[in-house]
């Protein structure tokens, strides 16, 4: 029979696990359409804002549109990650405008960022999480897409999934 003694470290194991993973970069959604480059970047603006995200950044020579933190409500999109102990959970948005040489289909790359104030020991401190793909999330990323393929009146292409890094 094993005993196992743990002095001091339950506080930490029992706050770890109510945080989503912290290493690693955000998973990508990579969809493309037969709109137009700039179709697709002004559709997407009118997404964010219809979601309760404000533009940070929309530079569109360079085809990035970037939200604000927008608050995530514990209640609705967070059940697997936050709990009781998390006490503001907030979500940014990246997404990259563009065109493959070669392609006749334009692209819309789409990746998140999480924000959370997070329980003990790390009260009264915000950490960045990346958004992963199963999370509830991600899932507010496909939300997005979906929206936006509502607003171009076309079926997007899914590329295969992907792991690259736009947001820093």
């Amino acid at each position: 029979m094993r005993i196992l003694v743990v002095v001091g470290a339950v506080g930490v194991l029992g706050a770890c696990s109510t945080l989503p993973p912290k290493a690693g970069y955000p998973d990508l959604i990579e969809v493309r359409f037969k709109a137009d480059r700039d179709t697709i970047a002004e559709k997407f603006k009118d997404v964010l804002y219809a979601n309760g995200y404000s533009l940070a950044t929309y530079s569109p020579e360079e085809g990035i549109i970037e939200s604000n933190w927008k608050r995530v409500k514990k209640g609705i999109s967070c059940c697997v990650y936050v709990f009781d102990g998390v006490k503001d959970a907030q979500m940014k948005v990246k997404a990259y405008v563009g065109r493959v040489e070669g392609d006749t289909l334009n692209y819309i790359k789409l990746q998140g960022v999480l924000k959370v104030l997070g329980p003990r020991p790390w009260d009264n401190e915000y950490q960045v999480r990346p958004v992963k793909e199963g999370s509830p999330y991600y899932k507010e990323l496909e939300k997005l897409i979906k929206d936006l393929e509502m607003q171009l009146g076309e079926r997007g292409r899914y590329e295969d999934f992907k792991r690259n890094v736009l947001l820093k």
